[in-house]
């Protein structure tokens, strides 16, 4: 059955993969819960973080950027519903800031997403700018937010 990302993806590069890209999402918080998604799935079976996912939406302000900028790491994880990692939460706090500075730039983060024109730039770009982020998250992260670097 195909279906597309994020949930239960499988990518081109691992074999036949039935997992469509995503869709563009339409606002910078709909990117961000997105990429939070790519960094706290990380380790973790797509079941448990499916599960979890309206838990950890309400630990995590919903993924607004502003709030979670604005939030101590340490506070987060005493969040019922938190991930209690305390490496992926600070990543995501150190990510909404990022977020923040990339959007007082741009305007928006998908505005700044679209200036760069090769897939394998903006998995440079990611790395190098949210915490938590290696190659294969990277290419998740574009993927799942319609930019498959594998033609499909």
């Amino acid at each position: 059955m195909t279906h597309r990302a994020p949930w239960e993806c499988t990518l081109a590069k691992e074999g036949p993969s039935r997992c469509l890209p995503g869709k563009r999402p339409r606002t910078d918080r709909e990117y961000f819960e997105v990429l939070s998604l790519c960094i706290l799935q990380a380790g973790l079976s797509w079941a448990s973080v499916r599960s979890s996912w309206p838990r950890y939406r309400r630990a995590f302000f919903n993924f607004e950027v502003a709030k979670l900028a604005h939030a101590a790491p340490a506070a987060l994880l005493r969040r019922q519903g938190a991930l209690r990692n305390p490496k992926k939460v600070a990543a995501l706090v150190a990510n909404a800031r990022e977020f923040e500075r990339i959007r007082e730039k741009h305007g928006t983060f998908g505005r700044y997403l679209r200036t760069v024109k090769s897939e394998k730039d903006a998995c440079a770009i990611l790395q190098e700018r949210f915490r938590h982020v290696g190659p294969y998250t990277a290419e998740f992260y574009l993927h799942c937010v319609g930019r498959s670097v594998y033609g499909s």
